[in-house]
């Protein structure tokens, strides 16, 4: 039971809903959807993926807003021997082999993750304004439980009944909200006609929000006695915090075939403190349990977003084609965050190309591939991260000379993994996300 909140919790603190490693999203604009390999593009889009080769554009105001509507799907199928037999109100699935196993759903949709990119360039400078979610960005409910919680009563009921364990029951519900919000202001620079530098600073605010309670548990003995646990738990928690991070850029066009540019991140050093209202079973729990600390009022706790680099170069072969070639590396080792010594650092490699039909009418594709490189005692059915490929299409239309529609449709297809505690338990993890958005530019 004591490890019932304390991976929910971290879990939802945590994890990163979208495109990018544990914690970051990076999926920022419609153009990333339709082409997530961005490091070295021009466009005002370059304002999170290239501030420097933002101040190639031209002179004036240019003005991008975002609207995405990501869906994932997180499933497990756990398996801990006969034990979901004993759920005398919800039995596990039989197996060929004499064991029984439930699948879990997962669900997180999120109608609108917007972003705003805006940028002022005259002569050789460029100032740039940014604003998106940069970690978490969603709801995430618990309804059904997951296999950890009912493994975790149903043995709580083997020891104390022993010989006597007929069966057991239980209600649960979490509900998690995590949002990361990124405002950034950067200053690029021309140093020549063809190099230019940025510097930046984003500020990030942190608001997590909890509710969960577990109660209603019930024990059966093996002659049909029904033995109500009278405790119950009740989470009620809101954390918040701010932290500032430098960010560092460079852009070189090679010549009108070939632009190169990097981008480094520095580590976001994030302290969120919990305002809560948890009952007086969960503060007492908590106050025993230093796993659970973090959620009694008044605590500070470290949650940073990690540092990141990302290299890229953009290759125009001829006027109306553009391919790219990126290369991301998140620095999750380093950090101050949940389940930190469990995690590696992770790797994406991106591809992607655009093409001009006309002038007013552009399409484009890519793929980014994602390996997490996790220790194998860093998936739980609450918080798995599997490696993956995506792949994102889409369109932009220029309506006018001074505006220009985009949609893409963007997908991450993740490779299923099973975890398995030999004499415990066998659970295989599967996750889908899907993405789908329209943006509209401005230049004035």
């Amino acid at each position: 039971m004591k490890r019932f909140f304390t991976c929910a919790i971290m879990a939802l603190a945590s994890a990163s809903m979208f495109a990018g490693d544990y914690l970051t999203n990076t999926n920022q604009s419609i153009q990333f959807l339709r082409n997530p390999s961005r490091d070295a593009s021009i466009g005002i889009d370059g304002v999170y993926y290239n501030p420097a080769g933002v101040s190639f554009l031209d002179n004036g105001w240019h003005l991008q807003f975002n609207w995405q509507s990501p869906h994932q799907k997180r499933d497990s199928r756990a398996n801990y021997g006969p034990l979901f037999a004993a759920n005398y109100l919800n039995p596990g699935n039989a197996e060929a082999n004499g064991t029984f196993s439930r699948k879990y759903k997962g669900r997180v949709d999120v109608p609108i993750q917007p972003s705003l990119f805006l940028a002022y360039n005259h002569d050789k400078w460029s100032y740039q304004f940014g604003f998106g979610i940069i970690g978490g960005g969603g709801t995430c409910e618990f309804e059904n439980g997951v296999g950890s919680f009912e493994a975790l009563v149903g043995q709580m009921a083997v020891g104390q009944l022993g010989a006597a364990f007929g069966g057991y029951s239980m209600n649960s519900q979490l509900t998690g909200k995590s949002y990361y919000f990124g405002a950034t202001l950067a200053a690029a620079r021309k140093l020549t006609d063809n190099l230019s530098v940025s510097l930046g600073l984003r500020t990030m605010y942190a608001m997590n929000n909890y509710d969960g309670s577990i109660s209603d548990i019930t024990f059966r003995t093996s002659t049909g006695t029904i033995i109500p646990v009278q405790q119950s738990y009740i989470l009620d928690c809101k954390q918040t915090g701010l932290g500032i991070a430098p960010i560092l850029s460079i852009d070189y066009r090679v010549n009108r075939y070939l632009n190169l540019a990097a981008r480094y991140e520095m580590r976001t050093r994030l302290n969120v403190k919990a305002d809560a209202s948890n009952n007086d079973a969960f503060n007492d729990m908590a106050t025993r349990q230093p796993s659970f600390a973090p959620y009694l009022d008044g605590v500070k706790t470290r949650v940073d977003m990690p540092a990141m680099i990302a290299v890229g170069a953009q290759v125009t072969p001829i006027e109306s084609l553009r391919l790219n070639v990126g290369y991301h590396h998140f620095f999750d080792v380093d950090t101050k965050q949940w389940n930190s010594d469990l995690l590696h650092d992770t790797d994406e490699i991106t591809l992607g190309a655009e093409y001009d039909i006309t002038d007013r009418v552009e399409v484009s594709a890519g793929y980014q591939k994602t390996m997490y490189n996790q220790s194998e005692a860093n998936y739980s059915d609450l918080s798995f991260n599997l490696d993956s490929y995506s792949f994102g299409l889409g369109v932009g239309v220029r309506v006018s000379d001074r505006v220009k529609l985009n949609a893409a449709y963007f997908q991450t297809n993740y490779k299923d993994h099973t975890r398995v505690v030999e004499g415990v338990s066998r659970t295989t993890y599967h996750r889908e996300n899907r993405v789908a958005g329209i943006g509209i530019d401005f230049s004035f």
